[in-house]
């Protein structure tokens, strides 16, 4: 089991990650992170080329979505597509665009730091999709659509995690 930590973090815990190798390259186990099960890799260039290189495929998004507890319409909304885009891609074994990709892994990094700082995988899915007065009456994931919206959930997380109301 090695322990990596994630550049520029903004929580401190290690995440445990388990790592097996096919052939030459690093495999993630079931368990993994969902940012390395979605882009190979935690290593910021790695998964930058990962996002912007169009490997990151829709059928890797829908087990990250199912595994979440998460319908279509929830990632649609997440990515800023429609429902059947989501649908197509993963039917037919597509690759997201680079800004879909990018806001797929920003869903992937909310949900290992939910996991991270709530500590229990049912209960972070759970609170994920749980209205929040601290987030205007939203849930974590419908504000994962912006930018901004995403550093309130983080804030949102770290009041939860250290000790405040949210």
């Amino acid at each position: 089991m090695a322990h990596t930590r994630t550049p520029n973090a903004r929580f401190t815990k290690p995440i445990k990650t388990e790592i097996t190798m096919v052939g030459n390259k690093p495999t993630p186990k079931a368990n993994e992170s969902f940012r390395i099960r979605l882009t190979g890799s935690l290593e910021p260039n790695d998964v930058r080329e990962a996002i912007i290189g169009g490997k990151i495929r829709a059928t890797t998004l829908r087990t990250m979505r199912r595994q979440l507890g998460l319908n279509i319409e929830d990632v649609a909304d997440v990515l800023g597509v429609s429902k059947r885009t989501v649908s197509r891609k993963e039917t037919n074994k597509a690759t997201l665009s680079a800004t879909e990709a990018d806001r797929a892994y920003r869903l992937a990094r909310i949900a290992d730091m939910a996991i991270e700082l709530i500590g229990d995988p049912k209960r972070a899915f759970s609170w994920m999709q749980t209205p929040s007065v601290y987030l205007g009456g939203k849930t974590p994931i419908q504000m994962l659509d912006t930018e901004v919206g995403t550093d309130l959930v983080v804030e949102s997380l770290h009041a939860i995690a250290y000790g405040g109301v949210a």
